[in-house]
């Protein structure tokens, strides 16, 4: 049960000081609180003797008073520490597990949804802070002041009565760690099925417009209706354990209370105790039902959250797999060179890409062709280190691509993807993200470059435009063009280009490709694409086909060689001047 606190340990460490200033301020606010039914007592015990003075009384209650005082302000400081600690663990293990998503690549979000990843990035962490708050509230002010209570109790009052009264409480101690048991069983459930649903909700509004297109609302109101039922299901099954730590706490106070007050009387009776000593005694009684409750919620708390670090370090224990990286640095633009290189998804049953050798000099650019499921898009992952390497060698310059520092080939690169995404942003933030501090007029250029600046001119707001989440209020062509912006204004080394001008006509393609010859002199550019006009003035192509490279050549060594690329080409240029 108390796992969790053990791997906080670093976090409690590195806060120790604010944790050090609760706990000495709680044993102040502890003992100035039990003094008060001290207080009561000696009151009763003087009125009951006829020794009250008025003196006296005024005594008493000063002394009332200032504990009272003290005791409220000690509590408050001691609260402020440890739940302010609560918040920061929460930004601390989010700052952890953002940072930990940034740096895993394709591997690790095939083995993670991204509502799984939300609902631990935000439920889970939460569950774990209120360890770090409530939980060790009650672990250090419940147990202290229970501690304090009963050691008053013994010394202030009797320690027979103070035995016999609190007897019934082994029981309840066993039934805590039972009923926390099942808990913690159930409450992983319940979290399994929240991520289950999270992940769904995200698929409709991703998809909400196929859905529509398709009538299928009915339907996915109908699964959420069902789905929301069952999380209901297993969460009300968590309520039910937790409904039972309140009535099984009273029923034990209560019979604590029946012995105090039974034995008490004889003792009263037999003249070891004072009526005083008695009334201070069911005071102290009293004040040990909060902890006890307390106790009980600790439980709760930390079973919570031994469940839920269980899911969140599952997430930051899960790599994804890539190769340690060395130590050089990229200290100028070079050659790419790979070898024999063969590489298999981690899902898939065959060889993706086999026996891939390819060459790209330094400022030359390389067309990528082939059918749909070729391995073009593969392939170009090789390049962005989206995977482990396979077998094979990958060359940059003379070092292998795993010689360098992490992320130092990404640096040298422009990706443009098929899937754009573009950020709920201004036209101007899309496109700055790529440099980071862009101006104005370096924006406008790579406008012009990716030949977006006429549709730029029927924006009412211009670069201010906001395009909507995703991209939803411009079109295909549009977002494509955004993107290739993006990448554009970075000047990078390396240009990749996913069949990113698919959206585009083939007038605008061409001036786009033309553009990109003009600005992109001595650096290096890759084109994937299935319009073989994108690619004609490239310095090589390679034909894809099952993950092999079965041509390559310029544009007129293809089509003498009357292959894949000569037909597909003559197919193409029917196809245009039909229309």
């Amino acid at each position: 049960m108390f796992e969790v606190m053990l791997k906080l340990k670093d976090f409690f460490n590195k806060n120790k000081k604010d944790y050090i200033r609760s706990f000495i301020t709680m044993i102040a606010s502890n003992l100035f609180s039990v003094f008060i039914p001290y207080l009561i007592g000696q009151l009763i015990d003087y009125i009951v003797q006829d020794e009250l003075t008025y003196r006296l009384l005024i005594k008493v209650i000063s002394a009332f008073l200032f504990s009272l005082i003290a005791a409220y302000i000690f509590e408050f400081i001691w609260s402020y520490y440890l739940f302010t600690g609560a918040a920061k663990l929460q930004r601390s293990m989010r700052d952890n597990l953002m940072a930990h998503f940034l740096n895993m690549r394709s591997i690790f979000f095939e083995k993670f949804r991204v509502g799984d990843l939300m609902a631990r990035s935000t439920q889970d962490v939460r569950a774990i802070a209120d360890t770090a708050g409530y939980g060790m509230m009650v672990l250090m002010n419940a147990t202290l002041f229970l501690t304090t209570i009963v050691g008053m109790m013994g010394f202030s009052v009797s320690w027979r009565l103070t035995i016999f009264s609190l007897f019934p409480l082994i029981i309840l101690a066993y039934t805590f760690d039972k009923l926390g048991n099942e808990l913690e069983k159930r409450f992983s459930i319940a979290q399994e099925s929240f991520s289950s649903l999270n992940n769904d909700v995200l698929e409709v509004v991703d998809g909400i417009r196929v859905i529509r297109a398709y009538v299928k609302e009915e339907d996915y109101l109908d699964k959420f209706r069902k789905q929301t039922e069952s999380m209901l299901v297993k969460n009300n099954r968590v309520a039910d354990i937790n409904a039972m730590f309140m009535p099984f706490v009273k029923i034990i106070t209560s019979i604590c209370t029946v012995i105090s007050f039974g034995y008490g009387t004889f003792l009263v009776y037999e003249g070891t105790l004072s009526v005083g000593n008695i009334v201070a005694f069911q005071m102290y009684l009293g004040m040990i039902i909060w902890p006890i409750i307390s106790i009980g919620e600790l439980t709760n708390v930390l079973r919570q959250g031994s469940a839920a670090m269980i899911r969140v370090e599952d997430v930051l224990n899960t790599t994804d797999e890539m190769e340690e990286n060395g130590f050089k640095d990229i200290e100028d633009s070079n050659d790419i060179v790979m070898q024999n290189l063969n590489f298999q998804y981690p899902t898939s049953q065959e060889m993706n890409l086999s026996q891939i050798n390819i060459e790209i000099p330094k400022g030359k650019t390389m067309g990528i062709v082939g059918k749909t499921g070729a391995g073009k898009t593969t392939l170009l992952r090789q390049f962005l280190r989206q995977y482990p390497l396979g077998d094979g060698d990958f060359f940059y310059g003379d070092d292998g691509v795993l010689d360098y520092q992490r992320n130092q080939i990404q640096h040298l690169i422009g990706y443009v993807p098929q899937d754009h995404i573009l950020f709920s942003r201004s036209v101007r933030d899309n496109i700055a993200f790529g440099k980071g501090q862009a101006s104005d007029q370096e924006i406008l250029e790579s406008i012009k470059i990716a030949a977006f600046d006429e549709d730029l001119l029927q924006m009412n707001k211009g670069l201010d435009t906001m395009i909507g989440e995703k991209g939803v209020s411009i079109s295909g062509g549009q977002k494509q063009r955004i993107s290739l912006a993006r990448a554009l204004i970075k000047n990078p080394e390396i240009l990749i280009l996913d069949d990113a001008l698919s959206a585009v006509d083939a007038k605008t393609e061409q001036r786009i490709i033309s553009n990109i010859q003009q600005v992109r002199t001595n650096k290096t550019t890759l084109i994937s694409t299935h319009r073989l006009s994108a690619v004609k003035e490239a310095d090589e192509i390679i034909v894809l086909e099952e993950g092999q490279i079965v041509e390559h050549g310029n544009h007129e060594e293809l089509l003498a060689l009357q292959g894949w690329y000569y037909k597909q080409y003559l197919r193409q240029e029917l196809k245009e001047g039909d229309a």
